[in-house]
Formats: C-alpha cells, sequence, structure tokens
C-alpha cells in the first residue's frame, strides 16, 4: 500500500509544489501528525487549564498533569519502560519518541511558557526516562540492531547535558 502513495503535485499562484521528492514522504507525514497531537496536549493553555480544574474538583475526577505525563511517557517510550528483552524501536516509534523528547526538554529549560508545575514534571518525566534508558543499555543484547542503540544513547546523553545545563544555569 505504501508504495501506492503519490507526493502531491497541485501547485498554484502564491504556493510552490510542496514535495520536490518523487515517492511520498511517509516518515515526513507521520511524524508531522505526531508532532501536532503531541503538540496540543503539552501546550501551555492546556496545561494550566488541566491545573485550575485539578483545583476545582474533587480529587480522582479530572485528568491531572502528573496522569498526562506519565501517560504519554509510558505510552511513548513502551519499548524501553517495559521489562523484558530489549526489542527494536521501529524508525516511527523512534521519531515520535525523539519528538516527545524534544518538547520535555523545551519545557524543562524554559524556552517556552509552561507553567513552573509542568516544567518539574517534565524534568521528573526526563530523570525517570534517563534512568530506564540506563538499565536498558545495560541489558542490551548483541543482536539488537545499531539503530535502536545509536537512538537510546543519544537520547540519553540529550536528557543528561540538559538536565546538567538546566542545574548549571539556576
Amino acid at each position: 500500500m505504501l508504495n501506492q502513495l503519490a507526493p502531491s503535485r497541485w501547485e498554484h499562484w502564491g504556493s510552490s509544489v510542496p514535495n520536490n521528492r518523487l515517492d511520498y514522504p511517509i516518515h515526513d507525514r507521520i511524524l508531522g501528525f505526531q508532532s501536532a497531537v503531541l503538540r496540543s496536549l503539552l501546550d501551555s493553555d492546556r496545561l494550566n487549564r488541566l491545573q485550575d480544574i485539578e483545583l476545582k474538583t474533587f480529587p480522582g475526577e479530572a485528568l491531572s498533569m502528573p496522569e498526562l505525563f506519565d501517560t504519554l511517557q509510558t505510552g511513548i517510550w513502551t519499548e524501553v519502560l517495559t521489562p523484558g528483552e530489549p526489542k527494536p524501536i521501529s524508525s516511527i516509534r523512534r521519531s515520535l519518541q525523539r519528538e516527545y523528547l524534544n518538547i520535555l526538554l523545551e519545557m524543562m529549560l524554559g524556552t517556552n511558557d509552561t507553567p513552573e508545575d509542568g516544567r518539574t514534571l517534565a524534568w521528573y518525566e526526563l530523570r525517570q526516562l534517563q534512568k530506564a534508558i540506563d538499565v536498558r543499555l545495560k541489558q542490551l543484547s548483541e543482536s539488537l540492531d545499531i539503530y535502536t542503540l545509536a537512538h537510546l544513547e543519544a537520547s540519553g546523553d540529550r536528557i543528561a547535558k540538559a538536565l546538567n545545563a538546566q542545574l548549571l544555569s539556576k
């Protein structure tokens, strides 16, 4: 089915051809959708509203920021957070994980207007993820693909550098 997809060649005044590739950019399209959903879920306005709703409702009746962060992290980093034999991470999942990591790093380092509780939760989730990646890297077998190994090492390195940078700046 993927081989039957074709890129758009539609062009009109004021816009150029959106894609110069001859094949369909499946990774770019999927990442675009994933990024839009993630950025919407972790938008500062949404996080502020969640924080306000928590205050207005009885405990456990509303979605809390910690629940949102934990649910996203558990679902996005399943391959790392689930115990058992390490499995390769597909290219689509690696892209999703990188985008999620980018968003949390932006939140933690203060490059956007995330509420302070959101910034703290981003820091917490990154710390938990770094620990899980470190454990997973120690368990890796030689049969695991280089894509997954490089992805996990790069992700762990980015988290460590961001956590250290954040600590040095304050």
